[in-house]
């Protein structure tokens, strides 16, 4: 029987027994509504970080450094530091098998979960250097277009509400030749750094769902994501030799969509909001709440928290997608966002007077949002009452850095009655992984 066919018999509790015997600190969680075994405490970096299993695929996401997916057998040989991916394999059989070895010093016991990263510096940031305006110029009437017809058939006008005479201040325009929205960035000086195209055809991984045999020369002419960079022509790159950049591209935590705009709204009130996308910052800015910006991604970058300081800021408002299912200790996705908006605060804490909150779905504020919306998607009555609530709130890191709980042990899960019972009288004991495992594999005794 090869490792595939062994590998393909085991349950979840089967990997969550193993997950235990190699010290990860497993626990189930919910995921994109389907049920993982999240593991803390264990990976090949040895420290702070989260990675999750999904028993189904037989992969493991990687949350740490890596930051991506892998094969059950990569992440053994990664955590164990094995020379040989085969050997990996073999350890996995071995451990089928009933063979145990002594991981004493191979694997942490224990990790600091603490959020390590630099530590935060109030300084400046140098704003980016603009695109040409000669180009931009050639672009916008050549390429590009802003008739009021035509812009009041956007989709972002149709849809979703937002005023014509709003998207031509933030100098969106449409591009024909790929039926797409053109989203530009500007530094806080208004001069735009950067040109993104918001797609609204299928991406490119649904395709490959739907027509797995598909050739690759069909799937191109599908996205790989709905917000790309602006792919520059072959004559703006003769235009420019020294540059060797194919799209018109920038580093993102350089730079705050909005700011330039934000920026007198910010100085004025002391505080600033940030979102994950151009759309909120512009929805919010036609409801009179101004001092908004756009980090283009979930969360943000040091260097972006000092830009909002040099602005004047000095109390931040995480406004990110609602990128989890409920705000539950069992949602690996409400786990991930917790940890990161929490860790973010603990960065900053205490710098230059700086306070963080959080704007996030809570109960009594209008419709609840959906999975992946973000703060503005259920309306202006909505987006207030949760607004209102921030600035009520204490700061999000307001004393000392928050508990998030031991995590649960395997009890919650085990269904059958005997195996409970034992599990339950011991629950104290660093051998419940251990003695379960036994009772379920009674023919592969430790």
């Amino acid at each position: 029987m090869t490792y595939e066919e062994k590998i393909a018999l085991l349950n979840g509790d089967d990997f969550f027994s193993f997950f235990e015997y190699m010290r990860a600190q497993p626990r189930w969680v919910n995921s994109a509504g389907k049920r993982a075994i999240q593991l803390i405490g264990l990976c090949h970096h040895g420290e702070n970080h989260s990675a999750l299993f999904d028993p189904s695929t037989l992969k493991v996401n990687c949350f740490s450094e890596c930051g991506g997916g892998m094969l059950l057998h990569t992440w053994i040989k990664r955590a164990l530091d094995l020379p040989d991916p085969e050997l990996a394999k073999q350890f996995m059989e071995d451990y089928i098998a009933g063979q145990r070895i002594d991981l004493t010093g191979r694997v942490p016991i224990s990790v600091d979960f603490s959020y390590k990263e630099r530590p935060f510096k109030i300084e400046h940031i140098e704003p980016l250097q603009p695109i040409r305006q000669d180009i931009l110029d050639e672009l916008y009437e050549e390429q590009f277009t802003q008739a009021p017809d035509v812009m009041r058939k956007l989709r972002w006008h149709t849809e979703d509400k937002i005023d014509v005479d709003i998207l031509l201040k933030y100098d969106v325009a449409y591009f024909p030749r790929n039926g797409t929205i053109i989203l530009p960035h500007h530094n806080v000086n208004g001069k735009i750094v950067g040109l993104y195209e918001r797609n609204f055809r299928m991406l490119r991984k649904d395709f490959y769902k739907l027509y797995p045999g598909a050739p690759f020369q069909a799937a191109m002419w599908f996205p790989r994501a709905k917000y790309v960079p602006l792919i520059r022509d072959e004559k703006y790159r003769e235009m420019l030799p020294n540059e060797e950049k194919t799209s018109w591209s920038f580093p993102n935590s350089l730079n705050l969509y909005g700011l330039h705009i934000a920026a007198p709204y910010i100085k004025e009130s002391g505080e600033a909001i940030i979102f994950e996308g151009a759309k909120s910052v512009m929805l919010a800015h036609q409801w009179g709440i101004k001092n908004c910006v756009a980090s283009h991604t979930f969360g943000c970058h040091a260097n972006h928290i000092n830009m909002l300081y040099e602005q004047g800021a000095r109390k931040i408002f995480f406004a990110f997608d609602k990128q989890y299912q409920e705000q539950s200790d069992e949602d690996h996705d409400w786990y991930l966002y917790n940890k990161r908006t929490i860790g973010l605060a603990a960065k900053i804490k205490d710098e230059g007077g700086l306070q963080c909150y959080r704007i996030i779905d809570v109960p009594n504020t209008g419709v609840p949002l959906d999975h992946k919306d973000a703060p503005v998607d259920k309306g202006k009555e909505k987006f207030l009452a949760l607004l209102e609530v921030a600035h009520k709130s204490r700061p999000l890191w307001p004393e000392e850095p928050q508990d998030l709980g031991e995590m649960p042990r395997r009890t919650n899960f085990v269904k059958d009655e005997r195996v409970s019972q034992v599990a339950l009288k011991l629950q104290n004991s660093d051998t419940v992984g251990d003695t379960i495992w036994s009772l379920l594999h009674p023919n592969n005794e430790q």
